[in-house]
């Protein structure tokens, strides 16, 4: 994040970091730090590599357990 708003860092950023360096191998897994306020926390994992089909969205969710939480509360909070 640092290295993103123009702070040195050893690191490149999110912005700039290639999904293929994050994730180097099937079954890796990352802690996923959204909302540095309210501080969600996601487990992505690498399933596997597949081509691209054509008509199909993406980025896509491959599995989901539980409820999406609104991003935002309500406008007078």
């Amino acid at each position: 994040m640092f290295a993103d708003i123009g702070e040195e860092s050893e690191f490149k950023g999110v912005k700039r970091t290639k999904i293929s360096k994050a994730f180097d191998q099937i079954e890796k897994k990352m802690l996923f730090l959204f909302d540095y306020g309210d501080e969600w926390h996601f487990i992505v994992e690498l399933k596997g590599i597949e081509l691209s089909k054509e008509g199909e969205r993406y980025p896509f969710v491959a599995e989901s357990i539980g409820g999406a939480p609104s991003q935002y509360g309500e406008a007078d909070e």
